[in-house]
């Protein structure tokens, strides 16, 4: 009989006896479960870090292409800042030349802004500008019954451009010109919709349109004076109700006819900041040149 090593355990009630196997063994599968608990938490926590090297990997990848395309955005805008200080240079180089036809010192410090608000015209200037280019309403005033701008065609039914601004009118209103020019057209222009029309070339880039008009009183090639009668409005053309159709051109590109509408010579200079893309400023120093040399816009009456 082999010699066993018994290990008693008692307390107040009970004993109880262990072989030293038995320790050796819960000793044993204790450290196992201990070892395979590390072994797992490790494994479990390596690809928790794996996980989070990857979406900072990740993050870095985009942070680094974000960085790019600001870098190139910022490239950019150094080009296009570059541009824009070489326009506002030549700008001021232009305005520079006006202040010198109206004999205004420029104020160092001041801004383009300001440097224009001094240049003052006088009343044979601003009777020069006005008989120009196109000013005022064509017709007595009643509303506006559609404006300048994209819109869906009451006719077509469908969004397009609306290049001019339509007038509301009652068939039958006198139709005048709103600047001084030679008629370019007039009779009944199916292509364009507008129906019976008048176009007067306002010269130094503007031109005027009339549609939908009853009945033309003017022919092509008639000089006219800023009020003369030029038509009788109407309904004729794409139109669903009579109104006039008004519309400003400079250089072949429409412009937004309701700010020439309300232009007035007490206030001459709100055109310069509504309407973009005109070079006020070579028609402020046009005028001055055209006033000193005292040459006549229009030389005779429109013929009827």
């Amino acid at each position: 009989m082999k010699h066993r090593i018994l290990i008693t355990v008692t307390d107040i009630r009970r004993f109880r006896q262990y072989t030293l196997n038995q320790i050796v063994k819960w000793l044993v599968g204790a450290g196992l479960v201990i070892l395979l608990a590390a072994l797992a938490g490790g494994w479990y926590y390596i690809h928790t870090l794996k996980q989070l090297n990857r979406e900072a990997r990740l993050k870095q990848t985009r942070l680094q292409e974000r960085i790019g395309a600001l870098s190139q955005t910022v490239s950019e805008l150094e080009i296009e800042v570059g541009k824009k200080e070489s326009q506002l240079t030549q700008l001021g180089d232009r305005l520079a030349g006006i202040e010198a036809v109206v004999g205004s010192e420029p104020v160092a410090g001041n801004n383009l802004d300001s440097r224009l608000e001094s240049v003052t015209l006088g009343a044979a200037q601003l009777a020069l500008l006005f008989s120009i280019v196109p000013n005022g309403a064509p017709l007595p005033m009643e509303g506006v019954t559609s404006a300048y701008g994209w819109r869906v065609h009451p006719l077509l039914k469908k969004r397009e451009f609306h290049p001019g601004i339509d007038l509301r009118a009652k068939r039958g209103k006198p139709v005048w010109t709103t600047a001084d020019g030679v008629v370019e057209f007039a009779g009944y222009h199916k292509r364009s919709g507008y129906g019976n029309l008048v176009i007067i070339d306002h010269g130094f880039g503007f031109k005027t349109y009339y549609g939908h008009l009853k009945k033309v009183t003017v022919k092509r090639g008639d000089t006219v004076v800023k009020g003369d009668i030029i038509a009788i409005s109407g309904n004729t053309g794409l139109s669903t109700a009579p109104h006039l159709h008004y519309e400003i051109r400079f250089l072949t590109r429409t412009v937004n006819p309701y700010w020439f509408i309300k232009w007035q010579k007490s206030d001459y200079r709100s055109i310069f900041k509504k309407i973009k893309g005109v070079p006020w400023e070579s028609f402020i120093a046009l005028i001055n040149h055209m006033a000193s040399q005292a040459i006549p816009v229009s030389s005779r009456p429109a013929q009827k």
